[in-house]
C-alpha cells in the first residue's frame, strides 16, 4: 500500500523546491518518475506549478546577515540569544515549530546550526532562540558580538502540527524539559490564542533553569514544575491526565522523554493527540543531503527535515528500534 506523506513546505513560497527538480517530490507522484496522479494535495497543482515555472524550482531560502540585540547566559552553557530580522520573516516564524539556521559569519557553511525559534516579535522584526553549547557549531553561536547569519524559514521543528495548531476551546497538557522550553514557548501562545485550557510541567533537564517564565507571565496556563523523568514526575503526569479531560499533548524534550509520555498514555488506556518536538538530526533543511532521513517501521523512508510523521510512529523507531 502506498503510504503518503506530508510536507511540510508543500503550498508555500518554496514550494516546488529541488526535491521537484530531481523527481523526489514528496507530494506529487509526478515527481516521482511516475506517469499517473496519485497526490492528496487540494491546493495548487505542485506538477503543473512546476512546469508553469520552466521546469525549475522556485526561489529558495537565503542567508540573512542580521545585528545581535542581546545575548544572555541562563544556565549550564545555555544561552539566549535575540537579533534583528525582516518584519516579514519575523511574521514567517511566528508559528510553532517554526526554526532558522544560524552561523557564526566568520566561519564556513558546515558550521549552520537548526535552532528552534522561542520567540518571534513581527512588530519589531526580532528572533529570540535559545541555545546549549554542546559542540563545535552550537559553542561558535556564543562567539558571535555583532552579527550573525541566518537562514530561513523552517516549519518542521514540531510533530503533530496540524492537530496543535486545530486545538481549540480544549484541555492541553504540555510537558517542556532543559532547553526545551524554548519551541515551547510558540506552541503555548497558539493554545492559549485558540482559548484551550493549558496544563504545563517545566523540568529544569541538564540546564538547571527554568528560563520562559517571564515570556509566559500574561498568560493564563495552570503551571507545575518537576523532573518529568522521575517517578514522581510520571505520577504528576498521571494524575493530570487522569484527573483532566485532556484532549492534547504536547512533549518537549528528549527522545526518551517523548517515550516515557507515550508509554503513559498506553498504561492509562487514554489515546489523546500527540505533538512532539523533532530531535532528528537536520543538516540541509531541505531534504537534499540525507542526514535527517530515517525508516520507519514499516520500511517507509521518510525526510524529516520536511515531512510531517505520525509522533508515535518516529518515536517508536528512534528509541526501540536504534
Amino acid at each position: 500500500m502506498h503510504k503518503r506523506q506530508e510536507c511540510i513546505d508543500v503550498g508555500s513560497e518554496y514550494c516546488p523546491c529541488y526535491l521537484a527538480e530531481t523527481n523526489n517530490c514528496i507530494i506529487c507522484s509526478q515527481l516521482q518518475r511516475n506517469e499517473f496522479c496519485d497526490c492528496n494535495w487540494r491546493g495548487v497543482c505542485i506538477y503543473q506549478d512546476f512546469l508553469m515555472n520552466g521546469s525549475k524550482i522556485k526561489q529558495q531560502r537565503d542567508y540573512y546577515k542580521s545585528k545581535i540585540i542581546d545575548i544572555r547566559e541562563i544556565g549550564n552553557d545555555s544561552y539566549v540569544l535575540k537579533f534583528k530580522v525582516s518584519k516579514t520573516l519575523a511574521r514567517q516564524l511566528k508559528e510553532p515549530g517554526s526554526y532558522v539556521f544560524l552561523r557564526n559569519e566568520e566561519l564556513p557553511q558546515y558550521f549552520d546550526v537548526p535552532m528552534s525559534v522561542m520567540q518571534s516579535d513581527t512588530i519589531d522584526g526580532t528572533i529570540t532562540i535559545a541555545f546549549k553549547t554542546v559542540g563545535a557549531k552550537t559553542s561558535s553561536l556564543k562567539k558571535c558580538k555583532e552579527d550573525i547569519l541566518v537562514k530561513g524559514p523552517y516549519w518542521n521543528g514540531v510533530y503533530g502540527l496540524k492537530n496543535l495548531k486545530s486545538m481549540k476551546e480544549k484541555t492541553c497538557l504540555v510537558l517542556a524539559r532543559g532547553i526545551s522550553q524554548a519551541p515551547t514557548l510558540l506552541a503555548l501562545e497558539k493554545l492559549v490564542k485558540n482559548k484551550n485550557k493549558v496544563i504545563l510541567v517545566l523540568d529544569r533537564g541538564s540546564i538547571g533553569e527554568i528560563f520562559i517564565y517571564d515570556y509566559i507571565d500574561e498568560m493564563e496556563i495552570e503551571t507545575y514544575e518537576e523532573d518529568l523523568m522521575s517517578e514522581k514526575g510520571r505520577s504528576l503526569v498521571k494524575q493530570l491526565i487522569l484527573k483532566e479531560n485532556i484532549s492534547l499533548v504536547y512533549s518537549a524534550g528528549s527522545d526518551l522523554l517523548h517515550m516515557n509520555v507515550i508509554k503513559i498514555l498506553d498504561e492509562l488506556g487514554v489515546d489523546p493527540y500527540l505533538s512532539v518536538t523533532n530531535n532528528n538530526e537536520i543538516c540541509c533543511g531541505e531534504g537534499i543531503c540525507g542526514g535527517c532521513t530515517v525508516r520507519l517501521r514499516d520500511g517507509t523512508r521518510t525526510k524529516t527535515c520536511k515531512t510531517q510523521v505520525d509522533s508515535r510512529k518516529i518515536i517508536e523507531r528512534r528509541v526501540l528500534l536504534d
